[in-house]
């Protein structure tokens, strides 16, 4: 492969690892370059806090759903990935921020796979249809 390979940036993009020249911008998730990365909603709306995904460590994900907190454990194998046992904080919202919650809340118990498409976090259904996407936390 030789000369097929880029240079590899340091930055919060640097998860993507080192892609061969003319590959897919697309890539499995890794979790041992995932480990305690940060990602946020690709649509958020700077009136509200945006729903967040935190890599905790490698089996142990945490973050802001669109009212309250979660955590939980993430299993990843090969491609597929599975969010259990997720625990919730129980504040009211707005129901704008309500109902953002409950469409995430139905994304992670519905995500089976998730990749990386040009820099963007994308969790996937059994079919392969995006459910949500995020972008590195800058």
């Amino acid at each position: 492969m030789g000369l097929g390979f880029v240079l590899c940036a340091t930055s919060a993009l640097s998860v993507l690892g080192c892609l061969p020249m003319g590959a897919a911008n697309s890539v499995p998730l890794d979790i041992a370059n995932l480990t305690q990365s940060r990602w946020v909603d690709v649509a958020a709306l700077q009136d509200r806090k945006p729903v967040s995904l935190d890599f905790k460590d490698a089996a142990s994900v945490a973050g802001h759903a669109g009212c309250n907190g979660y955590f939980g454990k993430i299993e990843i194998k090969g491609e597929s990935v599975v969010f259990k046992q997720i625990g919730f904080t129980r504040m009211l919202c707005e129901p704008e921020s309500m109902d953002t919650e409950s469409s995430y809340t139905n994304a992670l118990y519905s995500t089976r796979s998730a990749r990386i498409e040009k820099g963007i976090l994308e969790l996937r259904d059994a079919q392969g249809k995006v459910l949500w996407r995020f972008k590195p936390w800058a």
